[in-house]
């Protein structure tokens, strides 16, 4: 990749209010992109050159972001090629909060399209693993209409790898994340109990850190607020775990603002 060129073209889209010498200088760099597909905007630069601009700015960028990202004129198709395979394994298999009207119509490899159920446990699984299958369900549908728009982009006359390959990008993107989290979904499982020995050694190492946190936070001279939080988090610590605490020590914590829930 000829990363001088890359940055002529750099250096022309960040020109805000181009010359017409500059503009035909951006239409021959637009060419030299792609000599066959870009032959008739160079044509009507030659005559009409602040006209044009629009036209030259937006390939431009297309062709930027494909060189930015290391790919080739062949590279492209098959990236696209790739990736819209994918997309439609993707789109085949609906996740069932997605509504049916959502999903009429939705690219499918095989003649059956497929609804997408949650785990049976889904409903006592922890919220961050829940929220999973909600995001999902947004990116899919964000994919279908990113799929939609790709689709008439594609049936254009005109219509070449280059100009499809953002929204290619932004699809590949969104189905590598999909996937990652529906494994990370259907993988769950709850961290194995600690044996009773291992737990109680735990627990009693819990207890003498939140004990020494007390005795050092009530030395302070000058409490904070992050000192106060420190103290709060020790004494439920203390809490959770049953433990008492010496009527001085509770009257001074109380005197601070800490919140002591004795447990009955």
């Amino acid at each position: 990749m000829d990363q001088q060129f890359t940055n002529k073209i750099q250096a022309f889209l960040a020109i805000e209010s181009p010359t017409d010498a500059q503009i035909i200088e951006g239409a021959t760099l637009l060419l030299q992109c792609s000599p066959q597909r870009e032959r008739g905007i160079y044509n009507s630069t030659l005559r009409r050159p602040q006209h044009m601009l629009p036209w030259i700015r937006t390939d431009l960028r297309k062709f930027l972001d494909i060189r930015n990202r290391g790919l080739t004129t062949a590279e492209v198709k098959k990236y696209n090629d790739e990736t819209l395979k994918l997309v439609e394994e993707t789109l085949a298999t609906v996740p069932e909060d997605v509504a049916e009207e959502e999903a009429a119509d939705a690219p499918t490899p095989s003649t059956t399209q497929l609804r997408l159920g949650k785990r049976a446990d889904h409903d006592t699984l922890p919220d961050n693993i829940k929220a999973l299958w909600m995001k999902n369900a947004e990116r899919w549908k964000r994919m279908r209409a990113l799929h939609t728009q790709l689709a008439l982009l594609i049936a254009k006359p005109d219509y070449a790898p280059c100009d499809g390959n953002e929204l290619c990008y932004q699809l590949r993107q969104l189905d590598t994340d999909l996937r990652n989290d529906y494994q990370r979904y259907d993988a769950w499982q709850p961290a194995p109990e600690k044996p009773v020995e291992e737990q109680v050694a735990d627990n009693v190492k819990a207890i003498q850190k939140a004990r020494t946190a007390i005795s050092r936070g009530l030395a302070r001279e000058e409490q904070t607020e992050e000192t106060l939080q420190k103290l709060q988090e020790a004494v439920n610590t203390l809490m959770t775990l049953k433990q008492t605490l010496k009527p001085d020590t509770l009257e001074r914590l109380r005197g601070l603002g800490i919140s002591v829930n004795e447990q009955g």
